[in-house]
This record gives C-alpha cells, structure tokens and sequence, in this order.
C-alpha cells in the first residue's frame, strides 16, 4: 500500500521534498493509516508531520475519547499536536449541519497550517469516498464540475494522498502491523444520506451490476477532471477577453459574445462569475444559471431578475449587467442654482461648469467640452441638476416634446447611468442633456443675437 500512496504523491504531485504536512487525523482507519504512511514516507522526502484534531462534539464520550486517541497516537510518532473543538454559534443562516461541521473543522486546520507554516494538509480520503461522493452528487443532481469528485488536490494546498487506496486495503494494512484505529458510530445512522448509498446503494450496484463499480466511478471522475480543466480553460479565457469587465463588485457582459460561446463554456462562464459574487452557505443552483440562459438568449433590454445574494441581473442593450443589490443605497440627487455669468463646482461629478456670455464670432463648435444656447431663449431661473421624474424637453432635430426617460431609452443609456448624466433645466424645461442634445428651443440661430457659452472643466476637487 505504501509503494500505491508514494505513486499517488508522485502522479498527482501532492507532496514535494522538505515540506510542512498537517495530518487531519480523526481516529478513524482511513486517517489512521494516512499518518502511518505520512509518517513511513517522511523521513525518505525529508517531511514535517504535524497532526490537527477537530472535535466535533456531536457524540459525547465518544467524540472526546476519539481526541486523547489522536493525541496518545501523535505522541506515539513523537509529533506535535493541536486539537480544536467546534463553535455551534458560528454556524450560518440555512447552513446545513454537514456543510458547517465540514467548514469549521476547515478552518481550524488552515488556522493550525498557517501558524505552523504548512505548506500542505493532508486527509484521508479513498476510493470507497471517491465513489461514494459522485454517488451522493448523482442523488441530489450535479453538473459534470460536482461529478468530477474529490480532487488528489486542491487549491495546490489539500491533498489526499490514499485517494486511489480501497478501505478494504487501509483495514488490511492496519491489521498487518497490529495499529488500533477507532470506529465512529454515526457512520451506522441511517439519517445521513452518505450512508445509506454506503450501505444500501453500493452493494446492491456491486452485486446486481459491477462488482466494480467503485474503480468504475473513480476512473470517470479522473476523466471528467481532465475535461472540467479543458473547459476552465476555456472560461478563463473569455474572463480575460474584452467582451467581459468587472463593475463595481460586479460584472458586465456582452451579450452577443457571451451567446457565441458553447454552451458547456457559457453555463460554467456563468457559474464562475455567480460563485465569485455569493458568499452564501450553498452555491447556487442550475435553477439560477438557467434563469440568466434564457435571459441573455431573449436579449430583451430591461429584463431585470433576482437573485439569492443580494445578486441582481438586468438587460441593458446588449449588456448583461450582474451586480449586487445595496439594500441601504438611495438615489443621490443635486441642483445646483447657475447664473449666465460664473463657474459653478459640481461635486458629485467632480467638474467645474463654466458659463459666459460670448458673440457669434466666438462660437467653436469643434470643441468637446462646449455647448452653446441662445440666451434670449433662456427662461431663468437656471438650474444644473441630474433628472427628476417627469422631465421634458425637445430633442433638437426630432420634431416635437419628449419626455427625458423616453429619450434616454432610445439613445439606450443604461437605467444605472442615468441619474449621473447633468442636465441644465431652465423655467420651462430641460434645455440641456450632458455629452448628448441641446434642445430644440435654445438653439443657435440666424436670429440669435447673444450667446450663452457652457463649458465643462475636469477638476482635482477645486470649489469656486
């Protein structure tokens, strides 16, 4: 069994001369073993052991005497030990009882590696669990991402070295060499659903179909593992192209471009990106990326949905905007009183608005930071503002009144830019829309006799 771990270590590259391991020992055969092995190895790869204990507490005594198990076998090897205990406070809302034993005792083990300087922690994990994971995943529904299975290694930093060890062999080598290992009896309640498929699923699959079903499923995931890695591939790429940017704690996709990816690419593009933005106790779901398939294959702007998270979704014109929802966020509003004559610092937008009287002849239409008006056709009192609901004005050039949301929906600005855009509004309407139309009544014409010069300054934060 040792020369199957070392070829283990040595294919998946799970443990590199003169590292730190910690040994997530639990008492059980499979760990037990692990730190056997760990412990044979070591001094061959000129490796640290140190070995970590995560008391759960769910079975009284019995959880207690499984601890000063796991401490009398680390003094055993002569090897430094730390034990944790868990923190039933901690766990999240809608947090399954297994998902939060396995976070905490997670987290206790990366606490003791990173204060120990660890480079790896190992745990013991075989064929048997390999099997039975995509089994269970198989159950509950799972993408081929879930039905790769547990990986050799994670993260470059959790690994498991008896992954291709059946429990058959680890119990055969425990007995061997006459080393004791503790049994959990919650492995026998038939409450948790790993343990019917262990007990009830797999012998009825090995007797009825294949007695070699565990070897079968475990060579699949090696399988789908190598494919799951292509497609990341894949998905990187397309994080990485122009077509996709990060907004605000958010992305922003381009829906065209998104619809030409495959659809194995496009789903786990989605995925990637929606288990980047939660942070909840459960991933979310296929229900959830099926939703924003069908939005972007409807391309239908304005089409907003909801997500868990706080996750918002929403159409705009060719973009897929995904983003999170501020439950506190209030929309900001500003006006700014402006004479004809001054500059006037808008702090919101971080510019200085300058505005002068200027003849005819003065007039530069081919600068981007000007506007002009007729001042005549003013009506004061001025005002420099972003919208108010019911603004109005005419589009110069489109014939006749619009109002303002009408107007920004055709020129498809997008719903979250629009309460940025100023706008100047005198007694009567909106005059001015910024870096898009005058209106139609304060145009410069052969009549105009003076001329109202709006000029836009970026500005490091001068206030006049």
């Amino acid at each position: 069994m040792i020369d199957k771990v070392k070829n283990t270590i040595q294919k998946q590259g799970l443990v590199y001369p003169g590292e730190k391991i910690i040994v997530a020992l639990s008492g059980g055969p499979d760990s037990v073993a692990l730190l056997d092995v760990l412990a044979q190895i070591a001094p061959q790869m000129n490796l640290q052991l140190i070995v970590g204990h995560f008391n759960h507490g769910l079975r009284g005594s019995e959880s207690d005497e499984d601890e000063k198990y796991c401490r009398r076998l680390a003094e055993k090897y002569r090897l430094p030990f730390f034990g944790g205990k868990m923190d039933r406070t901690k766990r999240l809302k809608g947090e399954s009882p297994e998902d939060f034993y396995r976070r905490q005792r997670y987290i206790f083990l990366d606490k003791v590696a990173r204060s120990n300087q660890a480079q790896k922690i190992a745990f013991g994990h075989n064929l048997q669990d390999q099997a039975q994971t995509i089994l269970l995943r198989l159950v509950r529904g799972s993408s081929p991402e879930g039905l790769k299975g547990i990986p050799p290694v994670r993260e470059n930093r959790f690994i498991r070295p008896l992954i291709d060890v059946s429990r058959g062999q680890i119990i055969e080598y425990l007995d061997s060499r006459h080393i004791p290992y503790r049994k959990d009896s919650s492995n026998e309640n038939r409450r948790f659903l790993r343990n019917r498929i262990r007990e009830d699923l797999v012998p009825l699959l090995k007797r009825e179909f294949n007695p070699r079903i565990e070897e079968n499923l475990a060579r699949t995931a090696q399988v789908l593992r190598r494919e799951d890695d292509f497609i990341k591939g894949f998905v990187s790429e397309a994080i990485e192209s122009p077509f996709i940017s990060r907004e605000q704690g958010g992305f922003c996709l381009n829906v065209d471009y998104v619809r030409s990816l495959h659809p194995a690419v496009r789903g786990r593009l989605l995925k990637v990106i929606l288990d980047e933005m939660y942070s909840g106790p459960k991933g979310l779901s296929y229900v959830h990326i099926n939703c924003l398939e069908e939005m972007i294959q409807l391309k239908k702007s304005g089409k907003m949905i909801h997500l868990p998270g706080r996750i918002k979704a929403r159409l705009e014109y060719g973009r897929l905007i995904l983003g999170k929802q501020d439950l506190n966020a209030k929309k900001v509003e500003y006006a700014y009183p402006i004479t004809t004559e001054g500059s006037f610092y808008i702090r919101e937008k971080g510019v200085n608005v300058c505005l002068q009287k200027v003849s005819r002849d003065y007039i530069d239409y081919k600068a981007k930071n000007k506007v002009y008006m007729d001042l005549a056709a003013l009506q004061p009192p001025l005002l420099l503002r972003n919208r108010r609901k019911g603004d109005w004005f005419e589009p110069m050039g489109a014939g006749g009144r619009k109002k303002l949301k009408d107007f920004f929906i055709d020129q498809k600005v997008p719903r979250t830019q629009r309460d940025d855009i100023m706008l100047i509004v005198d007694a009567v309407s909106v005059v001015w829309v910024e870096k898009m139309r005058l209106s139609e009544r304060v145009k410069i014409t052969d009549q105009t006799k003076s001329v109202l010069e709006v000029r836009i300054v970026e500005t490091a934060g001068y206030d006049s």
